[in-house]
């Protein structure tokens, strides 16, 4: 499967695969058996492998052009995403996540200006300010060397990996 279809599958997975724990019956029973620091442990792989295949996904769906990528909007990722890594690694409880998600699609979704790419930053945007709308923005961090330290080591990860696990460099050419 390729194209427009893995797409559609990529995004049905995601989105199943994120609504179906949140009702009250599988997310129980699925605590009950893993227990919570298992179920957490195994929902956040799960999300991680398919946000990876939604985005390959996106690479792979048809190239239909929407707008040109200005030169700017390259900077305006790099300055976003190790904001974004810092909020997620301060930041106390989920609503630190929820945020840099926000931050991390918003400023894509700028850069991308192709079909499959826009509709997945703005769906992943729209997704990420719905959890903002339920759980609000951070209230407090946790500010610690260790955490500061981890935000930039996974920034410095993320940024040198790009190239190689999608395909594309984000720096500005």
């Amino acid at each position: 499967m390729s194209g427009w279809g893995e797409y559609l599958a990529a995004w049905a997975c995601f989105l199943g695969a994120h609504m179906i724990p949140a009702l009250p019956g599988p997310r129980g029973w699925l605590v009950a058996r893993l227990g919570r620091r298992g179920y957490l442990a195994a929902f956040s792989l799960l999300s991680i492998g398919l946000l990876y295949w939604l985005i390959l996904s996106a690479g792979r769906a048809p190239y239909v052009h929407l707008w040109d990528q200005p030169l700017w909007s390259r900077w305006l990722v790099n300055i976003a995403m190790p904001l974004a890594i810092l909020v997620a690694a301060l930041a106390v409880g989920m609503s630190g996540l929820i945020a840099a998600f926000t931050l991390w699609a918003g400023a894509h979704l700028v850069a991308n200006g192709d079909l499959a790419h826009a509709i997945f930053f703005g769906g992943m945007l729209v997704f990420a300010l719905s959890g903002v709308a339920r759980s609000g923005l951070p209230g407090a961090f946790r500010v610690t060397w260790q955490r500061v330290v981890l935000a930039v080591v996974i920034w410095a990860a993320l940024l040198h990996l790009h190239p190689l696990l999608i395909g594309v460099s984000p720096l500005p050419a």
